[in-house]
């Protein structure tokens, strides 16, 4: 299961150890968890926390905008924390590398969401 934090009004979804690669096999039994997390969690600040994650795939890549517009639709905010070199040079392959911004850990983007609510 991927953790969901809460710190203050952020949510983290932790992506743990056992997300070393996020293909559809390893997030098959999550989607509809993270799903509800994204349609419910007060208020949409969410980080998504990769840093225990060395590969994605395109089911990962269409899941993150799925949960993305989810967000931004009730106003909130999307950011992604731990993004490997290989998992960002997939986004940039994607093109939609610029769609999140990006920071080097949780604390830091949690922090940047606390700033600009």
């Amino acid at each position: 299961m991927v953790n969901i934090l809460r710190q203050k009004d952020i949510t983290i979804l932790d992506f743990g150890p056992e997300y070393v690669n996020l293909d559809e096999a390893s997030l098959g039994n999550v989607v509809q968890q993270i799903v509800e997390v994204a349609k419910h969690t007060s208020p949409p600040l969410v980080v998504i926390d990769l840093s225990n994650t060395e590969s994605i795939g395109s089911f990962f890549i269409q899941f993150l905008i799925r949960i993305w517009k989810l967000i931004k639709k009730r106003g909130g905010r999307l950011v992604i924390a731990g993004l490997s070199d290989e998992c960002l040079n997939v986004l940039k392959r994607s093109k939609i590398e610029s769609l999140w911004q990006r920071y080097p850990t949780r604390e830091a983007a949690a922090e940047a969401l606390k700033v600009e609510e």
